[in-house]
């Protein structure tokens, strides 16, 4: 007899504890490492295995065959002619195309120019967000959605815009849900009275309550956020999970891999996104995966957490120059199972001063 989980199902091992989750449900639980290792050989004869253990270790085993079937995790296979009929396909296949994120950080119009929609129609980005800094007023903001309409015959399939609540600024994109776009919007509105979410046609609302400061707000490592999508899973073992295939324009015009991140390979104005993404260093952080990054390498949410290499606790680097320290905003420590507040960690003051962060975070 032998327990063979869905496809769906993966599972990671942590220092203390392992996580099990369902790509197709959403379905997530912390494990006993002691499962994992039984569920990490999908070869295991069961009924050779019971014949071998004591009473208890018997009751314990009992209790995990139903907690995968109670929960729909997998099913039994009578015969290992019968297991190896089951083929997996957990491989992550690299689509053709050189960059498919965009991240465009505006504090006015002028970036958001013709030169700039050619540029992300010929280099065929398929997702794109654009963060509006809090200073901009919503005329200027719907002003910019106009502009967006451009891209209705590109290969953008998706469009991200995060803004400071306005109610005008909602009032017209409710009053005008079909002529904004024709693609996906996701309209996320921070420092609003209310936390709500709700779909238009082709676009989703989501209002929050907390402030964002763009950029200095974004890498927050939240069990909130993790993503259990199965190519995201398949992404983060061959890649970064945050700067792969994906390139960013600060408020500035500057070209980075992330608005957040120091380094620039030149400025809109005098160079094309195709030739920063072409310069030896861009994409160096592309392949570094949690498996290579200090502390995360032990975390059992590794494959599910999106990384932050923008804030981090800079504590280590490897030999090309790299650094594979703790994102700075995660609080969760994976040899104790725990998740405390990350910015009164004593031990992280010092990169939040670094940083400048010390108005956003709560006091220590």
């Amino acid at each position: 007899m032998f327990l063979k989980l869905f496809e769906s199902v993966k599972i990671t091992k942590g220092a203390k504890s392992s996580i099990i989750f369902d790509t197709n449900t959403g379905f997530l639980q912390l494990i006993p490492n002691a499962l994992f290792d039984l569920l990490s050989n999908d070869q295991q004869d069961y009924s050779l295995l019971k014949k071998q253990l004591d009473n208890d270790s018997l009751e314990i085993l009992e209790e995990y065959f139903d907690f995968i079937l109670d929960n729909n995790l997998g099913f039994i296979v009578k015969s290992k002619k019968e297991l190896f009929s089951f083929k997996a396909s957990s491989n992550f296949y690299v689509t053709p195309s050189n960059v498919e994120y965009l991240i465009l950080d505006i504090n006015n119009l002028d970036i958001l120019n013709d030169n700039l929609i050619n540029e992300i129609c010929n280099l065929k980005i398929k997702y794109l967000q654009i963060r509006f800094s809090e200073e901009l007023i919503s005329s200027t903001i719907i002003q910019a959605i106009s502009i967006i309409n451009r891209l209705n015959n590109s290969t953008v399939n998706e469009i991200s815009i995060i803004a400071k609540y306005d109610f005008k600024l909602l009032s017209f994109i409710r009053e005008n849900i079909y002529t904004i776009s024709s693609k996906f919007l996701h309209f996320t509105f921070h420092s609003s009275n209310e936390e709500d979410f709700y779909s238009l046609n082709h676009i989703n609302i989501t209002t929050i309550k907390k402030y964002l400061k763009i950029p200095i707000s974004c890498g927050l490592i939240d069990l909130k956020n993790v993503n259990l999508n199965r190519s995201f899973y398949l992404e983060s073992q061959c890649h970064n999970s945050c700067l792969h295939k994906k390139i960013s324009i600060d408020k500035d015009g500057n070209i980075k891999n992330c608005p957040s991140m120091s380094r620039s390979f030149g400025n809109i104005k005098n160079i094309t996104l195709e030739e920063a993404l072409n310069h030896q260093d861009f994409k160096k952080y592309w392949n570094l995966t949690k498996d290579k990054i200090e502390v995360c390498k032990d975390c059992e949410f590794r494959y599910v957490c999106t990384d932050c290499r923008a804030y981090t606790e800079q504590t280590h680097t490897n030999e090309n120059g790299l650094d594979i320290s703790k994102p700075l905003k995660c609080g969760y420590d994976p040899y104790t199972g725990e998740w405390e507040e990350w910015s009164t960690n004593p031990l992280k003051q010092k990169a939040i001063h670094f940083y400048g962060m010390q108005n956003l975070v709560k006091k220590y």
